[in-house]
C-alpha cells in the first residue's frame, strides 16, 4: 500500500514501524506499518505523530490515490539514457558482474517503479530501493529526493553516487531537439508522451562512472547507440570486488578463513571481512 502523508508527493517511501515501534519489537506486520517519504519517516522516528495520526494516515486513501495521479507520467513508454547509449522500453537499465543495479518493474496499473542496488567496494551500507520503496540508506553524506519524484540524487564519502532525472518529452520533435538522435522521429516506433530518464552513476575508488553521455570504460562500450525492446541495457562484467552492505550477510562467519555468505566464493578475509 502506497501512502504519501501531507500531500507531500514523494514516491520514493520508507517503511515505518510504529505499533509497536521497531525498537521496542522489529517485526513486518502491515497493520502496524505505513509508507513514508524519507522526510517524514525521520519525523516521525523522532515523535511527530501519535500511533492514532498515523493509523489515520494509513487509512486516508482519498488523499493516496490523489497523490498517486500527479504521477502519469510513470505509466508512458521509457527511454533510458546510460553511458551515451539510448535504451527505448528496455526495463533493466544497468549490470554489473551479473547484478542489476538500476532497473525498472511496471505495477498492476502500469506504473514505473525503480529498483537500485548500489555497488561498493568497501564493506558500507549503500542504497537499495525495491519497487520504490528505500529498504537501505546507509549514510549519505547528500540526498536528494524532490517531492515531485522526477529526480533523485544520493552520495557516499567515498565518491559511490548515484543520480536519476526523468524528463516527460511530448513529441518527437521535442525528442529530436533535446538529444539529436534520429531514430526517435520515428513515431510509428515511439510512442509519445515519453518518460526519459538519465543516469549517472559513479563506483568511488574505481574512476567507473557511467553518464547520460558517456562512460570513463574506454572498452567493450560502444556509444551513440539506440536499442528498442532489449532484455537488458548497459550490461558488464569487470571482475571487481564489491563488499557493499555488509548488515545483509545472511551470518558473519565465525573464522575469517571460511567462504563469505555473500555469495562470491571468496573467503570472508578477502571479501567482506576485508579490512580498510
Amino acid at each position: 500500500m502506497v501512502v504519501l502523508i501531507y500531500a507531500c508527493g514523494n514516491p520514493y517511501l520508507e517503511r515505518h514501524h510504529f505499533d509497536p515501534p521497531w525498537h521496542e519489537e522489529p517485526h513486518h506486520r502491515p497493520e502496524g506499518m505505513i509508507a513514508l517519504c524519507t522526510a517524514h519517516h525521520k519525523k516521525a522516528d523522532g515523535g511527530a505523530y501519535t500511533k492514532d495520526q498515523l493509523r489515520e494516515f494509513k487509512n486516508n486513501r482519498i488523499q493516496s490515490e490523489n497523490i498517486r495521479g500527479q504521477f502519469d507520467w510513470l505509466r508512458n513508454d521509457l527511454l533510458a539514457l546510460v553511458a551515451g547509449n539510448f535504451y527505448y522500453e528496455t526495463l533493466r537499465v544497468l549490470s554489473i558482474d551479473d547484478r542489476d543495479v538500476i532497473w525498472f518493474n511496471r505495477d498492476e496499473d502500469g506504473y514505473l517503479r525503480l529498483n537500485v542496488r548500489m555497488l561498493s567496494v568497501l564493506p558500507r551500507e549503500r542504497a537499495i530501493i525495491e519497487d520504490n520503496v528505500w529498504a537501505n540508506i546507509g549514510d549519505p553524506i547528500d540526498l536528494q529526493s524532490p517531492p515531485q519524484g522526477k529526480e533523485l540524487k544520493i552520495e557516499y564519502e567515498n565518491g559511490d553516487f548515484l543520480h536519476v532525472r526523468f524528463f516527460v518529452i511530448d513529441s518527437a520533435e521535442d525528442a529530436y531537439k533535446k538529444y539529436g538522435c534520429a531514430p526517435l522521429l520515428d513515431t510509428q516506433q515511439i510512442k509519445y508522451p515519453l518518460t526519459t530518464v538519465e543516469v549517472n552513476y559513479k563506483i568511488g575508488g574505481t574512476g567507473i562512472e557511467f553518464k547520460p553521455t558517456g562512460t570513463s570504460i574506454q572498452t567493450n562500450i560502444i556509444t551513440g547507440c539506440f536499442m528498442s525492446h532489449c532484455g537488458h541495457g548497459i550490461s558488464l562484467y569487470l571482475g571487481i570486488q564489491f563488499r557493499e552492505n555488509p548488515s545483509l550477510l545472511t551470518f558473519i562467519p565465525s573464522s575469517r578463513l571460511m567462504l563469505c555468505t555473500c555469495g562470491s566464493g571468496l573467503r570472508f578475509k578477502h571479501c567482506h571481512g576485508l579490512l580498510c
